[in-house]
């Protein structure tokens, strides 16, 4: 493969990256890269489908309005993030823990080499050839994945998750920093409320892809042009211990919708009598997850839904 070498002492060197205390003295790319709006989405590399499902849509949108969507070619979100981009037709930078001629995580070199070949699209090596990942180049890594962004988003970061290193790059360099909540008693978030209460500069709850793309000056795309993303996946397979469905029932339809907003009616739309997982119906709904399930709680609020077992939402009346 070839590749473009810019050295920290040459005129062509990326001038973000200056910004960093220590920057590489070498930066290896897969093509020159070129002026662009980009943004970093980062996250846990053991996410939830749900959180999986975002990070894709979120590039998706991302990557459909102009932005290079920035990630670091880990399992995971960052995975999801890339692989959303590709999927709406954009370019999405892979900013690797390695060297040149060294691929982290070993299963995605088939997304490695997809990112190679996709227009505007580059794989990132701060390091010298031949380096392997070692604890501390995920660090310097984030510095400069953050660096070479304009805003970074968190999706899904526990305690000591890695993506928090990202959210302390944000900061240090005055990047807006965005992060997908979490209910408080998920473990699973419990770095990402961390950081949308921090004293000293709080993180941004992030609940949409229009929600950031407004606050980046872009007109969203409207939400139908993104159910292709769900719809390639073809939507999560329900739990092995999802309850046993009963076909024969039928929906009906609740007094008093006059009131409802139009994804609750949507919401409401995409559940049945029989418990269904919220994967599914986030699946059914196509819309993002925190989106889903904030009209779930209005839903169960209004006492037309109910969950149980946990994680799974029916109908409250049946036929």
């Amino acid at each position: 493969m070839e590749t473009t070498r810019y050295a920290f002492t040459a005129p062509d060197y990326p001038r973000s990256l200056r910004e960093l205390p220590n920057p590489p003295p070498v930066l290896t790319t897969s093509a020159p890269l070129e002026e662009a709006r980009a943004v970093a989405i980062v996250g846990s590399r053991e996410a939830s489908r749900g959180a999986l499902r975002f990070a894709r849509e979120l590039a998706y949108q991302l990557a459909s309005a102009g932005f290079v969507v920035v990630s670091g070619g880990a399992r995971g979100v960052d995975g999801a993030a890339h692989r959303g981009a590709l999927d709406a037709g954009g370019a999405t930078w892979v900013v690797c823990p390695t060297g040149k001629d060294r691929t982290y995580p070993p299963e995605h070199a088939g997304l490695f080499a997809e990112v190679a070949r996709s227009p505007g699209s580059r794989l990132i090596w701060p390091f010298p050839d031949r380096f392997e990942s070692q604890r501390d180049h995920f660090k310097h890594r984030n510095g400069v994945l953050v660096a070479l962004s304009e805003a970074v988003v968190v999706i899904q970061a526990h305690l000591r998750s890695g993506s928090r290193n990202a959210a302390s790059w944000a900061r240090e360099l005055r990047r807006p920093l965005w992060v997908v909540p979490g209910a408080p008693w998920m473990g699973e978030f419990a770095g990402s409320l961390l950081d949308i209460t921090n004293p000293e500069r709080p993180a941004e709850p992030l609940w949409s892809a229009e929600q950031l793309l407004l606050a980046l000056g872009v007109t969203p795309l409207p939400i139908e042009l993104v159910r292709g993303v769900s719809e390639a996946d073809n939507g999560p397979s329900p739990p092995k211990n999802a309850p046993p469905r009963n076909p024969r029932q039928k929906a009906v339809e609740p007094p008093d919708k006059g009131a409802w907003t139009s994804e609750e009616k949507l919401v409401f739309s995409s559940i049945s009598y029989e418990p269904m997982h919220v994967d599914e119906i986030t699946s059914r709904a196509s819309l993002p997850v925190p989106r889903v399930v904030t009209a779930l709680l209005t839903l169960s609020l209004r006492d037309v839904v109910v969950e149980g077992p946990d994680g799974f939402f029916r109908r409250r009346n049946a036929a």
